[in-house]
């Protein structure tokens, strides 16, 4: 009985051990996975593993949605209806394939926001925003947005001065100063007037005309000083608030602005007469002195030229109708605020034009302005080429015996957000005489030739250029020249965030990949078995003490 008892005092030691060193080997094998960051297949740590792993998947699914809208969608929305916001008249033709917007001036649409309140550039003159759709070589149609108010000078301010867009003109030489005394145009002319009228015989405090603005006071500006010279590019404080008339038949093809001002014996009145038709924009022009004296005056269309809201870079070109002087050109600038063109483009002489091409994206914090000498031929003609689309100036009148208007000078500027031809002509008007010019422009297609290496077009631009512009969105612009200054964010900021959360994305999915890999990897390395059989040699010694005992 004593050997049956002890048999069974040993069976039940037995199991209880074999039990207890189940336990403690498994929590052994727990705290090494833990300790080893194992997930053993099959247990709540997986399960749960798993699970937040799908959460933070669907986290960032939704965080990467959320960005697009945010930083592509909502801007671009946001942008479109600002500008359909401003007071303007669209015109329209080729069936709704080419339209330009015409922002109107103050007081004509009293419910709705002025796009330009300023005193540099004439109110009549902002025309842009505009839309081409055509068939490409493969039959398909594509859209194409031209003189854009998505690059020039954000966030848009419509009292800063230089916040024009398109075809926005401006009465003078575009430099300080009442009068263009010193080396002025071509033909070095003088008692040339910088568009203004009576500024001159006026005291700080007193007024003037600026020709398409308004009438002004002297001194107002934000940087005038006792010099008291004219400062074309910061704002003036209005005398009287300028009233324009609009004539629009209702066609959508054509509208008239008009404006007229008179102080003392000074005195002036602007028509404008925009057409849209076929593929050509008109605008007419004229301009009457009323006052008794005549004067004489510059004027040039800025030409806010950017191509599908791309920076300006590769891709970008201009023809010049210069061949008589064969494109000799000055840089006077580069002195003081401007950087040298070839810095960034080349310079191509021809029999009968010279063209300039851009190379390479124009950083955000550049800008360059060229002053091509005289030509006697010249009569302003140039030709823009982007976007698969040319865009050719003339004004007829230049060169007209009757008409008056000679050419006065031809400069390019270029910043990162324009691309500039500028013709600039001179008017001479006599008191009662009226004088008009016409800017044509024509559109036309400018399809590359088709490739059998390449698919992608010469014209469309790559992203390197992209990308080189987006490395210097950092820079802000910020002049400490008169001209042309303005501090503001820099528009490449948007695609810089865009490329950022871009990189993000592409980032997070390739780490994720990489890390499933190596769990998977580590799962195989790492598995560690539940033991289905244990040591008996630590049993056995346990089993003899148990026996001592039960003896």
């Amino acid at each position: 009985m004593k050997q049956i008892g002890r048999k069974v005092r040993r069976s039940i030691v037995t199991r209880k051990t074999q039990g207890n060193l189940f336990e403690s080997e498994t929590r052994d094998t727990r705290e090494r996975n833990r300790k080893q960051k194992t997930i053993v297949p099959g247990t709540h740590d997986e399960r749960r593993a798993t699970t937040m792993r799908s959460c933070l998947g669907r986290i960032l699914v939704l965080f990467h949605y959320y960005v697009f809208v945010l930083v592509i969608i909502i801007p671009n929305k946001v942008v479109d209806a600002l500008e359909s916001f401003f007071a303007n008249v669209t015109l329209t033709a080729n069936n709704g394939d080419l339209s330009a917007v015409i922002y109107l001036p103050s007081g004509l649409k009293p419910d709705d926001r002025t796009y330009y309140a300023s005193t540099r550039f004439d109110w009549s003159s902002m025309i842009g925003s505009i839309t081409r759709t055509t068939t490409n070589p493969l039959g398909e149609k594509e859209t194409h947005s031209l003189y854009g108010t998505k690059q020039w000078r954000l966030p848009h301010d419509p009292y800063w001065p230089e916040s024009g867009v398109g075809l926005a003109s401006e009465f003078g030489v575009g430099d300080d100063g009442s009068l263009c005394n010193f080396m002025c145009g071509w033909d070095q002319t003088n008692e040339v007037t910088n568009g203004v009228l009576g500024y001159q015989e006026a005291k700080n405090g007193d007024s003037f005309l600026k020709i398409g603005v308004g009438e002004l006071i002297k001194g107002s500006c934000s940087t005038c000083d006792s010099a008291e010279d004219y400062k074309f590019n910061s704002p003036y404080k209005f005398a009287k608030t300028p009233v324009w008339t609009l004539k629009d038949k209702g066609d959508g093809k054509s509208i008239t602005l008009s404006h007229k001002a008179v102080l003392g014996n000074n005195g002036y009145k602007l028509g404008k007469q925009i057409t849209l038709n076929d593929d050509q924009l008109l605008i007419k022009t004229s301009l009457t002195n009323l006052g008794k004296a005549s004067f004489s005056t510059a004027w040039y269309s800025h030409h806010f030229f950017t191509c599908d809201t791309h920076p300006v870079e590769l891709g970008y070109s201009v023809d010049y109708d210069l061949s008589a002087a064969n494109g000799e050109y000055n840089e006077p600038s580069t002195w003081s605020w401007a950087t040298p063109i070839v810095n960034y483009a080349k310079i191509v002489k021809e029999d009968d034009k010279v063209r300039i091409e851009m190379e390479r994206g124009v950083e955000s914090n550049v800008r360059i302005k060229v002053e091509f000498d005289k030509d006697d031929q010249a009569k302003g003609e140039f030709t823009i080429r982007a976007c698969n689309t040319a865009i050719r100036e003339t004004i007829p009148e230049i060169g007209n015996k009757n008409s008056g208007i000679s050419m006065n000078a031809y400069n390019l500027y270029i910043e990162s957000g324009t691309f500039s031809p500028e013709p600039q002509i001179l008017l001479n008007l006599l008191p009662g005489k009226t004088t008009s010019w016409t800017q044509q422009l024509d559109f036309a297609d400018n399809y590359p030739p088709p490739s059998s290496s390449s698919s992608s077009s010469s014209s469309s631009l790559p992203l390197n250029s992209l990308l080189q512009s987006v490395t210097s969105a950092t820079t802000p612009l910020n002049s400490t020249s008169n001209h042309h200054r303005y501090d503001s964010f820099s528009t490449t900021s948007l695609n810089f965030v865009t490329i950022i959360a871009l990189a993000i994305t592409i980032g997070t999915v390739l780490y994720r990949s990489t890390m499933t890999r190596r769990r998977d990897r580590r799962r195989k390395q790492n598995y560690v078995p539940v033991p289905d059989h244990h040591d008996h040699g630590d049993n056995e010694t346990l089993f003899n003490r148990c026996d001592q005992d039960v003896q």
